[in-house]
C-alpha cells in the first residue's frame, strides 16, 4: 500500500489549481501547504486529515 506520494511541479499555483479540481471528484481537499526543505512550497492534499499527495516547487520535476 502506498501511503503518500509528492511530485515536483514548476508552477505551484497552476498546479495547485490543476490537483484540487482533479482530486475533489475522489474526496481529497486541500490539507495546508508550508515551506519545503529546498526554501519552496509545498502544498498538501489528503482524504480527511490524513496527508496523501504532495505538490512542490523549487524542485527539478
Amino acid at each position: 500500500m502506498i501511503d503518500h506520494i509528492g511530485l515536483a511541479v514548476t508552477d505551484i499555483a497552476r498546479s495547485r489549481a490543476f490537483y484540487e479540481a482533479a482530486l475533489k471528484p475522489l474526496g481529497y481537499r486541500f490539507i495546508h501547504d508550508a515551506t519545503n526543505d529546498v526554501g519552496g512550497t509545498a502544498v498538501m492534499f489528503g482524504v480527511g486529515d490524513e496527508v496523501d499527495f504532495v505538490i512542490a516547487d523549487k524542485e527539478r520535476p
